[in-house]
């Protein structure tokens, strides 16, 4: 009798074991995507933002003769423009290559001061351009 006992508890011991393989292997297989998922967003994003190269050209006292030139390899998505301590909301697609006045991000043909700051929301990270002869 002792011998059929320990058989069955054994057998009890395996079936929990093995009905407990299949939801831990679920748990770890979809925690293991959901990381990689994560890790590859992350890595995309770093390479999109170390492919953005921008510049600001300071050419004269106006919007219209100031420019945001993109040298980078992906566009651009301006997202804010803050100029003089004014900040416009925007959303305007710089492809790479292009030469774009501020005035026309900003849609209007503002004082552009001499030695100012612009800050450029672009891709979700500021970017800080100090103006006028250096």
């Amino acid at each position: 009798m002792k011998a059929i006992s320990s058989i069955f508890s054994t057998l009890i011991v395996v079936m929990i074991t093995l009905s407990l393989i299949v939801p831990l292997y679920l748990f770890f297989a979809q925690s293991y995507t959901n990381s990689s998922i994560q890790a590859n967003s992350a890595y995309n994003n770093y390479l999109t933002d170390i492919n953005v190269k921008i510049s600001v050209i300071y050419l004269g006292n106006l919007a219209n003769t100031t420019f945001v030139y993109n040298y980078g390899s992906v566009p651009i998505i301006i997202d804010k423009v803050i100029v003089n301590n004014v900040s416009y909301n925007v959303k305007y697609e710089i492809l790479t290559g292009s030469l774009v006045p501020l005035s026309s991000i900003i849609n209007s043909n503002i004082p552009v001061k001499e030695n100012s700051t612009i800050i450029l929301q672009i891709n979700g990270n500021y970017y800080y351009f100090n103006l006028g002869s250096d």
